[in-house]
């Protein structure tokens, strides 16, 4: 299956009081061609790594996790990698900075998924705070003076058969060729890092039964039609949702756009629903979710091989990472934009603005 990171990163779980909020915590992030911040941490045996340690290698350090399916569609490959670039004297450090998943279950998983790199515990986030990462898997190549020369993914797409663009293999090979890295940074999709009590937010409620005469229709969407599903829904004020069935944040707070959708429905709100499911899990997985949750509202399903391409329709500025939430006045305009979870408080009120 191919998700998104459309992850899982600007945090995914970033709560802001503000009405527009940063799509990103990529501000925070080193730049390419800047010193990498050095960090300590340990690894799942108590043993100290620092990245000053590693100094005359080029390192990979990873945001990985145990339980984000993307991040786990990329075992193999990860594997892969630091298996061969070690033979080339290449360093693969894998960082888990979510707060939801402890040394043992790491070492476990490691274990379980013949991961033989060193992985380390990023307790309290603070080194995927200093990186600005905000996803899993999302990779950083730092060259042997410790210079940061790639940021983003791994590949373009986590099914194997749609893999057109090796972006972290291509900077390493380049790197290692004495070449200038020709693609600098390309999103990572994947699942939001689980940050401090962030991780336990989500939305309450339960959805209502769904009717047998109400149903949501659900369709594929090309990223080059997503202007225009936006300009349809002029007139009304748009409420679009971007979420998955893999992402446990946009599952928890669903029910709160079912909610909305039928207060708001009479009164000239259209809530559209974009799911970044693969399109070959549309009726095993999306129709179900939509049918047990009652949702009635439209949804769509990305139709793409390259997340980039939606992401770039969307915001270019966007992350990737899931869920957002979009309000659009009824001139098209946009009003509202959260990055993570859904302050229903605000949302409501943005609507509200919005009718006026």
């Amino acid at each position: 299956m191919m998700k998104w990171t459309l992850i899982v990163l600007a945090a995914i779980l970033c709560l802001s009081t503000s009405l527009l909020i940063s799509p990103s915590r990529a501000a925070l992030s080193p730049a390419i061609g800047q010193p990498a911040p050095d960090f300590a941490l340990k690894d799942t045996s108590g043993k100290a790594h620092a990245l000053k340690d590693y100094r005359g290698q080029i390192v990979i350090v990873g945001f990985i996790a145990t339980q984000c399916p993307i991040s786990n569609a990329y075992n193999e490959r990860m594997r892969a990698i630091a298996e061969e670039y070690k033979a080339r004297k290449v360093a693969f450090l894998g960082i888990n900075s979510n707060s939801t998943e402890p040394v043992k279950e790491i070492r476990e998983h490691a274990a379980q998924n013949n991961l033989r790199f060193t992985i380390l515990k990023d307790d309290g986030n603070k080194v995927a705070d200093i990186y600005g990462a905000e996803r899993t898997p999302e990779m950083y190549v730092i060259d042997e003076k410790g210079v940061l020369r790639y940021h983003g993914r791994i590949d373009n797409s986590q099914e194997l058969p749609r893999v057109n663009r090796k972006d972290l293999r291509e900077a390493l090979n380049e790197m290692l060729a004495g070449k200038a890295v020709g693609v600098t940074e390309a999103k990572a999709f994947g699942c939001a890092i689980k940050r401090g009590n962030e991780a336990a937010s989500s939305a309450s409620g339960s959805a209502p039964a769904a009717t047998a005469s109400e149903e949501a229709k659900v369709m594929l969407l090309k990223p080059a039609d997503f202007v225009k599903l936006k300009e349809s829904g002029k007139g009304s004020v748009v409420v679009m949702n971007f979420w998955a069935t893999w992402c446990g944040p946009c599952v928890a707070e669903f029910p709160e756009f079912i909610k909305l959708d039928e207060k708001y429905r009479s009164k000239g709100v259209k809530i559209i629903g974009l799911s970044a499911d693969d399109p070959p899990d549309l009726k095993p997985k999306v129709v179900p979710f939509l049918k047990e949750q009652g949702a009635k509202f439209d949804n769509y399903v990305f139709d793409m091989d390259d997340p980039q391409k939606m992401i770039d329709a969307v915001n270019k500025e966007w992350s990737g990472a899931l869920p957002i939430t979009l309000v659009f006045d009824r001139q098209g305009k946009l009003a509202y934009q959260r990055y993570g979870i859904i302050d229903r408080d605000q949302l409501v009120a943005a609507i509200e603005s919005a009718l006026k």
